[in-house]
């Protein structure tokens, strides 16, 4: 088991019906800076994580928990 934040967010993200560059815009982010955080290169605020959440409907402890 692995832990990535990323990867829930990215699996929570294409469940919803959001593309990268619609979940971007609604989070005031450029669509190449929302890439970078979505695959690890660059890491979520916690004021974006907060609204992803909100925004996607998504518990934070289900894009906190390990993955496999």
């Amino acid at each position: 088991m692995t832990f990535s934040i990323e990867r829930n967010i990215r699996a929570e993200r294409v469940r919803c019906g959001f593309t990268q560059r619609e979940l971007a815009l609604k989070l005031g982010l450029s669509p190449t800076g929302y890439n970078q955080k979505e695959n690890g290169k660059r890491q979520f605020t916690l004021e974006e994580f907060i609204l992803i959440c909100k925004i996607l409907g998504a518990d934070p402890d289900s894009l906190i928990r390990k993955s496999d």
